[in-house]
């Protein structure tokens, strides 16, 4: 692995979406889904200190996904989070970013501007 190369935590609910998501992102050369969960139990298993970006749904079958951003924060402070959401609202928004998300993007958003959401949140951390 490249040290450019940013490793991803991604965490949502759906395993087909999940699953999709990630095989797309391994096609980009800097981008490596590192580890992948479905739950908020499932993601505690996982070492964040290896994280650059943790994308985290925020409504999770097990529990809220804003305390996964802060475990993230607490775990890894140089890695950040990107709160991807099929249900966004201004409550939703304010509430990921007082939690610590660097951003929060709907599902609805377009694979390529996701990808440069990764690598921009990547690069700040």
């Amino acid at each position: 692995m490249d040290k450019d190369t940013k490793r991803i935590l991604l965490v949502a609910a759906h395993n087909a979406f999940r699953e999709s998501l990630a095989a797309r992102l391994s096609q980009e050369g800097d981008l490596e889904v590192a580890w992948q969960a479905s739950s908020v139990a499932d993601s505690r298993d996982i070492h964040l200190n290896g994280i650059d970006v943790a994308v985290i749904d925020p409504l999770l079958p097990d529990g809220d996904g804003m305390v996964l951003i802060r475990e993230v924060s607490v775990a890894n402070p140089r890695a950040l989070a990107l709160v991807l959401s099929h249900q966004l609202d201004p409550a939703l928004y304010n509430q990921a970013l007082g939690a610590g998300a660097a951003d929060v993007l709907p599902t609805a958003t377009p694979v390529e501007d996701f990808i440069t959401a990764i690598r921009r949140i990547g690069s700040s951390g």
